[in-house]
């Protein structure tokens, strides 16, 4: 088995981060809809554990949950909490999260068009990421389910101390999570490098592939 785990963002392919770790386990957590079953079925011990947004959440999670012991993690535009709320203000208002799952019901494949976009916007590759994400767009079968889990998911209440040492990689002209998630997971990790990327969006693994799989490499 790889010593890499991959988990890919919401609503992407379950390899989308093939680019950076070709010869990783790219989970397909989008096969589940338990998030505990789930859990259970991940490789136990990789030697880095690389999540994307919904992705790395749920690494994170796992982690923390003692369901997996990676020795390294790298994090890139993972959602500490995607809806504010008095404890979290740097999430998106309630109101926004509703009308996401609401258009998501309505229109898959439109919501996810225009949530491509979003995801490049104020990238300095904004156009090429956009026709890279068109090009594997899909709509999963329970990706309502997965959304939901987002919308209702915080990190707030986790236990950090059991964390291995973690790279946070975000861009900072991320417009679905912004860079104080970020943030947040450094000022609780125990053993973090926090990567601030200008001219960056939601998808550093389309920004610099090199510079991701170079670190990859560094841990195994």
């Amino acid at each position: 088995m790889s010593s890499v785990l991959c988990m890919t963002g919401w609503q992407q392919p379950a390899d989308s981060l093939s680019d950076i770790a070709p010869d990783a386990v790219h989970f397909d957590y989008a096969a589940y809809d338990n998030v505990e079953t789930m859990f259970a079925a991940l490789p136990r011990a990789p030697r880095v554990a690389v999540g994307w947004s919904l992705g790395g959440q749920l690494l994170v999670r796992a982690i923390a949950g003692g369901h997996i012991w990676p020795g390294a993690l790298i994090l890139l535009g993972a959602p500490f909490q995607w809806v504010a709320d008095a404890h979290f203000t740097h999430g998106v208002p309630q109101v926004v999260a509703d009308e996401v799952q609401y258009n998501y019901a309505r229109d898959p494949e439109s919501m996810l068009a225009g949530f491509h976009t979003l995801i490049a916007h104020g990238d300095t590759q904004e156009k090429s990421i956009i026709r890279a994400l068109n090009k594997i767009r899909q709509v999963w079968k329970n990706g309502a389910f997965w959304l939901g889990e987002l919308a209702q998911a915080s990190c707030c209440d986790l236990n950090f101390s059991v964390f291995p040492r973690t790279v946070l990689v975000h861009g900072l002209s991320d417009k679905v999570i912004p860079p104080a998630n970020a943030k947040m997971y450094a000022e609780r990790l125990p053993a973090s490098e926090l990567m601030e990327w200008l001219g960056c969006a939601h998808a550093p693994h389309l920004h610099n592939p090199q510079s991701l799989r170079e670190r990859i490499r560094t841990y195994v």
